[in-house]
């Protein structure tokens, strides 16, 4: 039993030393679609499929700018200065989408744009320091 779960572990170890910036950020995007659906859902008492919309279409835009903000600092910031620069534009992105997407105002938008990004801060710098441990 123990060599199995030596041997799960290589294997999980190999796996995460693997992972770029893309496959991070895909990751990171699943996780983020269910943080944005429970957000939704919460606050606006969206009904499931605009809270399902938000849900996948923002992410998607964060996304990208996780995989640019990734792919371009994360050898020249320290995990902290580069998740708090990625949630300021989480912040903007949120804020933008969620006045577009649930037709309320900017202060209404913000409640939800300030409480998904530190949701999503989170979950950003849980993931880099994994990536960070394995791959220094």
């Amino acid at each position: 039993m123990t060599e199995l779960i030596l041997s799960v572990k290589k294997q999980v170890d190999t796996q995460i030393k693997e992972i770029g910036s893309l496959g991070l950020a895909v990751i990171y995007t699943v996780g983020h679609i269910i943080i944005a659906w429970a957000c939704a859902t919460l606050i606006f008492n969206a009904s499931f499929s605009l809270a399902a919309a938000d849900a996948i279409i923002e992410p998607i835009l964060n996304g990208f700018w996780f995989y640019f903000l990734h792919r371009v600092a994360k050898n020249v910031l320290n995990t902290l200065t580069l998740t708090s620069i990625y949630t300021l534009g989480h912040f903007c992105i949120a804020t933008l989408w969620a006045s577009f997407i649930f037709g309320v105002s900017f202060s209404e938008a913000a409640v939800d744009a300030i409480i998904e990004p530190i949701l999503n801060g989170f979950w950003f710098y849980f993931l880099h320091s994994i990536w960070k441990k394995y791959n220094n």
